[in-house]
């Protein structure tokens, strides 16, 4: 469907066989590495093809502070907790910028796949053998700032179980990463106890899950 979509916006699409990787519908670097590779490689060789770059480019974050300012204006009251999957890191970073600036003792909750290979809890920022070309970056920066008190594990079953319920129940069409964020909040709000707000934002839709087909960005 996504192929579909761009080829009508005039794309051409290059499709690459990934093997292996993380759970990849919540993963960011692990499973695009071999995309941004080529991405480089067809940018380098073409002066007409300009690369987005969303896993370094500070235009993302810069985008997510708003998001956060705009939780900040609409909650109008403290939040107490903010979670959110890392893909490439913007949304999280950028939001916690944000609320960071309006409520010091914000936590600040990061999201994983349970299978990542080189896990960020466990300290990798990078994917081991790559360069600063395609991995790092926002991740990167974010980690070594210590804006992030936790990054916890989430398993694909559980974020799919949470986004189908959020169909069901909410009639919100979203994706994985949606599920995974909803799931964590609950567990969060679970942990804080009545009378907190956990804020969380809902990223995907639910029409990129209907392949497993990747992206890169």
């Amino acid at each position: 469907e996504r192929i579909k979509i761009m080829e009508n916006y005039g794309a051409k699409v290059h499709e690459l066989k990934l093997e292996g990787g993380s759970e990849g519908s919540i993963a960011g670097a692990e499973v695009e590495i071999d995309t941004r590779i080529k991405c480089l490689e067809v940018e380098s060789k073409n002066p007409k093809v300009w690369w987005a770059r969303q896993f370094s480019n500070p235009a993302n974050t810069r985008a997510h502070v708003k998001t956060g300012r705009e939780i900040v204006q609409q909650l109008g009251e403290p939040v107490d907790a903010f979670v959110a999957s890392i893909g490439v890191g913007g949304t999280l970073y950028g939001v916690a910028k944000a609320l960071r600036e309006a409520y010091p003792d914000v936590l600040i909750v990061g999201l994983e796949p349970g299978s990542a290979r080189y896990p960020i809890s466990g300290g990798y920022t990078h994917v081991p053998g790559t360069g600063d070309e395609v991995c790092g970056g926002i991740i990167e920066e974010m980690m070594n700032s210590g804006i992030v008190d936790r990054v916890v594990k989430v398993s694909n079953s559980d974020a799919i179980a949470m986004s189908d319920r959020l169909v069901r129940e909410e009639g919100l069409f979203c994706g994985i990463s949606s599920g995974a964020n909803a799931f964590m909040a609950c567990k969060l709000a679970e942990e804080l106890g009545p009378g907190k707000n956990i804020a969380t934002v809902l990223p995907d839709n639910r029409d990129r899950y209907l392949s497993e087909k990747k992206y890169t960005t």
